[in-house]
């Protein structure tokens, strides 16, 4: 699971291993505050300049961070956190201060889309490819409708028990990427966040293997909601941002 937090944030037991991803290093903090520091993840300092300078707006700012992602060393140094976050929790830690506009974020928010669409340009397998892969997401809010930021979710395929995690951002939004196949459909998935779930069925063309796979599950209060309708509209959108 990945998670992001402000390098100048106290250090928490509940962090598990703290990833610094900046091209240089933050003013003030102790090597022993970071477990690793994966620099080629950070944000190329010309364009973070131009960012804060207001020469270049934050939708032109992700563009450039996300084609910077297709390169090496980026590439290797991003299918490196996605292992790490693979086996355990994971933070991603940068210095700056609006998380909504910080490279940070769309690290934790983007990282399973974004290998899911090829961005790696390491050799690829086949669960990068569209027929291999099932995405789940949605928006979790409370009874009153406000976003909930860092809830963690789970989809579990009920055949096999394997299971699939992730985690809400600012905005309430969480993506999983689930590892399904053409003979996958009709499968059940078991969406859930703390006591709320919702039963699932995977909804595919076997024959499509050019759009994308999944569907949308919202939960507001202890309510779940299916509106996979709205599944290729919120990736797009997602996407775009």
């Amino acid at each position: 699971m990945l998670r992001t937090k402000r390098v100048y944030d106290k250090p928490e037991r509940a962090d598990g291993t703290r990833v610094l991803v900046m091209r240089l290093w933050p003013r003030g903090i102790r090597k022993s505050a970071v477990d690793l520091w994966l620099k080629d993840l950070g944000a190329d300092i010309a364009n973070l300049r131009a960012f804060k300078a207001g020469s270049i707006g934050w939708p032109e700012m992700r563009r450039r961070y996300v084609a910077g992602l297709k390169r090496e060393p980026a590439a290797s140094a991003l299918g490196r956190l996605r292992a790490m976050a693979k086996r355990g929790r994971v933070t991603v830690l940068c210095s700056c201060e609006d998380e909504k506009r910080c490279h940070r974020s769309l690290l934790r928010a983007a990282l399973g889309i974004i290998l899911a669409i090829g961005i790696l340009t390491a050799p690829a397998a086949a669960e990068h490819e569209v027929q291999f892969r099932y995405t789940v997401l949605g928006f979790v809010k409370d009874a009153g409708g406000k976003p909930r930021k860092g809830v963690g979710l789970e989809v579990t395929r009920l055949k096999t028990g394997l299971a699939y995690n992730g985690e809400t951002d600012a905005a309430g939004l969480y993506v999983i990427v689930t590892r399904l196949a053409d003979e996958s459909r009709g499968e059940e998935l078991l969406v859930r966040v703390g006591p709320a779930s919702l039963r699932i069925a995977a909804r595919l063309d076997p024959a499509d293997h050019k759009s994308e796979r999944g569907t949308r599950v919202d939960f507001t209060g202890g309510r779940a909601t299916e509106r996979p309708d709205l599944f290729a509209e919120t990736l797009k959108e997602f996407l775009s941002k």
